[in-house]
């Protein structure tokens, strides 16, 4: 999965170009292609001027250190039209800080982000606003919540190409759901209700580490560091726990997803990470088959 051209939308805000470092990060592992990119509502040669002057001067900041940075404007409604370049100039991904604004036209970016993520199927990574700046960015260590499913596997080669030749780490994250078991089973059958809990936990957790020992060994054979860990909790809690303790870089997942032992709604998942992590998140919406 190449990250052949990149999209940084931008609307003039300091919280905007928080998602550039990312960018640089990416073109320098990857070789990409930035398009640094800004909407007006509407031709106007008051604001045109300034936002063109504005997106030059970042793509020449960028340039100087051997990237290859375009600029483009459209009019219109912000995420309406950045759906509409990412669709007409195969965008690979889309970087875009979750809130900003501009002395021009206030961006609400986490709307903006929310109606480009549901209104394509490329990738976008979330910076998020309310993280410390940071102005070197490094993969280091990439978490990946997996549930079983295709679904949730068609993020293994976004990450694959973001950890690859870079020494980052990836961390395969399994994490089911406590069995639940009928409340009125009798006291007298044997297993007894605790034992009968053991032995489905027991039974869940292997199959879990027997699945991402599956998944490892693949990417393991391309030189990439992995490890993986299977946990027994609430999705969404454990992902954010594991994110905070792990001090990871970058989460990456799907937005949907369904196991045979249990369902992810990864909507809801997703939206929760994306509001309570402090770490970027990157989106994919799969198109596998149901």
């Amino acid at each position: 999965m190449a990250y052949r051209r990149v999209l940084i939308p931008l609307d003039g805000s300091h919280i905007a170009e928080r998602a550039l470092p990312y960018a640089k990060t990416i073109a320098s592992n990857t070789g990409s292609e930035l398009m640094l990119f800004t909407v007006t509502p509407a031709p106007s040669e008051k604001l045109d001027r300034p936002m063109k002057a504005y997106l030059e001067h970042n793509a020449k900041a960028l340039k100087s250190q051997r990237m290859k940075v375009i600029t483009a404007t459209a009019y219109g409604n912000a995420a309406d039209e950045i759906i509409k370049f990412t669709n007409k100039n195969k965008i690979d991904l889309i970087i875009i800080s979750t809130h900003g604004h501009s002395g021009i036209k206030r961006w609400v970016l986490g709307s903006v982000a929310l109606k480009v993520l549901y209104g394509t199927c490329t990738p976008v990574l979330l910076i998020k606003s309310r993280a410390h700046k940071i102005s070197k960015v490094e993969f280091k260590k990439i978490l990946v919540p997996l549930d079983g499913s295709p679904f949730s596997e068609a993020s293994i080669p976004y990450v694959k190409e973001l950890a690859k030749g870079t020494g980052g780490e990836i961390i395969l994250l399994r994490v089911s759901e406590p069995p639940v078991l009928p409340a009125d089973r009798s006291p007298a059958i044997k297993p007894s209700w605790e034992e009968y809990r053991d032995i489905l936990m027991a039974e869940i957790q292997r199959q879990a580490e027997e699945y991402l020992e599956g998944i490892k060994a693949n990417l393991g054979k391309s030189g990439i560091k992995v490890r993986s860990q299977a946990i027994l909790g609430k999705a969404a809690e454990s992902i954010l726990q594991i994110a905070q303790k792990e001090d990871i870089n970058l989460i990456a997942m799907t937005t949907q997803g369904r196991t045979g032992i249990s369902r992810w709604v990864y909507g809801s998942v997703a939206s929760r990470i994306v509001e309570e992590s402090l770490q970027p998140v990157m989106l994919i919406r799969p198109s596998v088959p149901k």
